[in-house]
């Protein structure tokens, strides 16, 4: 298991070391906690490197609420009241 307070992509993270699985707590944001999934063939060592070299990218949920928000502001641009743009996306 490694402890780090690095902004951590759980998903991207599992992916750059092969997509065996990793399991997290990241009750603490000051002490997250990470590790591999039991059977999995990465190695401690191959974990904390890859921590040290991850660059966290957004995830599907950062996205989601991102594109929503361009969608609503769209939407005002385009001059749509408050309720019709409720409405729409309800």
């Amino acid at each position: 298991m490694i402890t780090t307070n690095k902004k951590i992509n759980l998903e991207q993270l599992d992916f750059e070391l092969g997509g065996y699985g990793l399991i997290a707590d990241f009750n603490d944001p000051e002490k997250q906690i990470i590790g591999v999934a039991e059977n999995s063939p990465v190695t401690e060592e191959q974990l904390s490197k890859a921590i040290d070299n991850h660059i966290a990218g957004p995830s599907q949920e950062e996205i989601r609420l991102l594109n929503k928000q361009e969608g609503i502001a769209k939407l005002k641009e385009l001059g749509f009241t408050d309720d019709q743009i409720k409405a729409l996306i309800s």
